[in-house]
């Protein structure tokens, strides 16, 4: 069974304790993709290897033995960057609830991705350098990742007064369908699918009643495309936040 050591970038996705002391960690590497590690030791006062290092999103670089057949093994580690806002700020720490949750089940290839390696990087690094206006975050990251996931909506099929199809992911004429969302929704749906990560999603002006509706219907359209997404749990407690 040969292993292979690497040296990259890693994000994390999820982190399940086993047994008494040890995690065992699913990250989105840069290198690699998908890879799941066992991290021993981590909540034992000498462990090198602290569990807070693995709370959900951070940002790490690793050192770490790989292998096909059983799980992965960390050499080295160490923070790639430090949050500044988002393990203090409680909006922050909900979305990052909801996105992590989001990466963790609509992620599924274990081969390398830079480019969607760098979008979920940079977004995360947005996020915690943003001071105000990011409620639309959720909904802009999720839409964009879909981008990365190859089911993107079709922005070019949008006119005015078009309803976006969540089913087939196009902007049509007549809404005589169940899976389709209002003229109202779709052209907010469009308005995102147009805006970028940084600078433009801060122009956008949502209500919150729209940006839950906007919410639900994201989360749909992962449902209908995404094989992995069946339930989002923390989409409950987004939700909650957003009619604060």
């Amino acid at each position: 069974m040969a292993k292979t050591t690497s040296k990259t970038r890693a994000i994390v996705l999820q982190s399940i304790k086993y047994g008494d002391s040890s995690l065992v960690v699913k990250m989105l590497t840069e290198e690699l993709g998908i890879q799941s590690y066992m991290v021993k030791g981590v909540f034992g006062k000498k462990s090198k290897m602290k569990a807070a290092l693995f709370q959900n999103m951070t940002l790490l670089e690793i050192v770490a033995d790989t292998s096909s057949n059983s799980l992965g093994f960390i050499r080295e580690i160490s923070l790639s960057h430090y949050y500044q806002s988002i393990a203090t700020d409680i909006k922050k720490s909900t979305i990052i609830i909801f996105v992590s949750e989001l990466l963790s089940k609509a992620i599924s290839e274990s081969e390398s991705d830079p480019e969607l390696f760098n979008f979920i990087y940079d977004s995360m690094l947005w996020l915690d350098e943003a001071t105000s206006d990011y409620a639309n975050f959720p909904i802009v990251f999720a839409l964009k990742l879909s981008r990365y996931l190859g089911f993107f909506p079709n922005i070019d099929t949008y006119s005015e007064k078009s309803c976006f199809d969540l089913l087939d992911g196009n902007f049509k004429m007549t809404q005589n369908d169940i899976h389709q969302i209002d003229e109202e929704l779709s052209r907010y749906f469009y308005d995102i699918c147009k805006a970028s990560m940084r600078g433009d999603q801060q122009n956008l002006t949502i209500s919150n009643s729209i940006r839950r509706k906007l919410l639900e219907s994201i989360v749909m359209y992962y449902k209908l495309h995404a094989d992995e997404v069946r339930d989002i749990k923390s989409y409950e407690i987004l939700r909650t936040l957003l009619d604060a």
